[in-house]
């Protein structure tokens, strides 16, 4: 939860995750999903290096790199409001907010079982456990994740066995924007106008 105060005293608290913690969510998830328990963090890495490859090819040995990037989705233009509270001594008014962000989810991995390592994790995907937990979270898989692609790579003048999967994911975030006892309005300003936007026929202030 992301909670920003502004200025009016106003607080903002969200539910929608950063990239580091849907990159530390599915880390645990793609150990569970390889058979890897406990996790061993040096086989699944989301630590993507400033320069460089995302980790060191080693000969023999098994290395996924994990990559969560936030996608533009049509979902996310509409969303649902709610206001709640009366501003009353005890009762901040509040608004929230109900909205779908995407999400795409990719690994990268290299080793002599690369294909069926990701093959492994294309197979969680469909698993009750693995959803449940992602649902947990508010997050739900558009269940069509396409088929790994077998890829190996030149790299040093050496050919190094390599595989890629990617799935797309929908985060239901809702967001909460609390405005204190006092920082509430107490009255508005209604005009009425007929015709004329200069002229309003009626003028008048309602106060709580």
């Amino acid at each position: 939860m992301t909670t920003i105060t502004y200025p009016n005293g106003q607080i903002l608290q969200s539910s929608a995750f950063t990239v580091s913690q849907m990159a530390t969510l599915w880390q645990a998830l793609t150990c569970g999903m390889l058979g890897v328990n406990p996790p061993d963090f040096s086989r699944v890495t989301v630590d993507w290096q400033q320069e460089g490859q995302p980790f060191i090819r080693t000969p023999g040995q098994d290395r996924c790199a994990l990559l969560c990037v936030p996608t533009d989705v049509e979902y996310s233009r509409v969303r649902d409001e709610a206001n709640g509270g009366t501003g009353t001594t005890g009762d901040p008014v509040t608004q929230s907010w109900t909205y779908t962000k995407g999400w795409r989810i990719a690994w990268t991995a290299y080793g002599p079982n690369a294909e069926d390592n990701l093959r492994a994790v294309r197979s969680g995907m469909f698993m009750d456990w693995v959803n449940d937990q992602i649902s947990n979270s508010a997050l739900y898989l558009v269940n069509d994740p396409h088929e790994v692609t077998y890829a190996p790579e030149n790299w040093n003048a050496m050919w190094w066995p390599r595989a890629d999967f990617e799935i797309s994911l929908y985060e239901q975030v809702t967001e909460t924007l609390t405005t204190p006892v006092g920082g509430a309005a107490t009255s508005v300003e209604v005009k009425l106008y007929d015709g004329s936007p200069n002229d309003p026929v009626a003028d008048f202030t309602v106060t709580k």
